[in-house]
């Protein structure tokens, strides 16, 4: 029944096909525009250069407070690697001279190490100083001689920082 039903459909769709597309293409062609269209070359107006003008930089001059700020601090911490290292030499004597753990020698290598890591606050204080100092400084306008200065000074403290650690872990082993 099915069968005959699909015949019977295709037999009347079939003639209505061709006015239906006939149709469906007419109502299609009136979407179309047959006037003047706009042109597609670059308008006046995007011709025009957009680049930013070039401008010179402001010169800034040198910081002479910046300057002695930072001299302070790298002195502060040269001073204080200065009495790290006294500290340092009897923290290393005391624990090459270390017996076993609680022992009146091994309770001497333990304060002789709190000492040498104790006199290494000068140089981390200068070291955080110089940091807070440049991160201050980083919203502001600086001369290039004044961030170089900075940058020097904040590597060399740094240094001293760092190598202090180094040396009183290897006495800490």
């Amino acid at each position: 029944m099915r069968a005959e039903a699909r015949g019977h459909r295709e037999k009347v769709m079939k003639p209505l096909r061709a006015p239906l597309l006939a149709c469906a293409a007419a109502l299609l062609a009136g979407c179309v525009s047959e006037g003047p269209f706009p042109s597609l070359a670059p308008r006046p107006d995007e011709r025009l250069a957009i680049e930013e003008p070039v401008r010179e930089a402001p010169q800034i001059a040198d910081d002479s407070a910046l300057r002695v700020q930072i001299n302070r601090l790298v002195s502060e911490a040269r001073a204080g690697d200065a009495a790290f290292e006294d500290d340092y030499a009897a923290a290393a004597r005391a624990a090459g001279r270390a017996g076993a753990e609680g022992s009146d020698s091994w309770i001497d290598a333990q304060q002789a190490w709190s000492r040498a890591e104790a006199s290494r606050l000068r140089a981390t204080d200068a070291a955080a100083e110089l940091h807070q100092l440049a991160l201050a400084r980083a919203g502001q306008p600086t001369s290039p001689a004044d961030l170089a200065a900075l940058e020097a000074a904040i590597a060399q403290v740094d240094g001293i920082v760092a190598s202090q650690q180094t040396r009183l872990n290897r006495i800490r082993r």
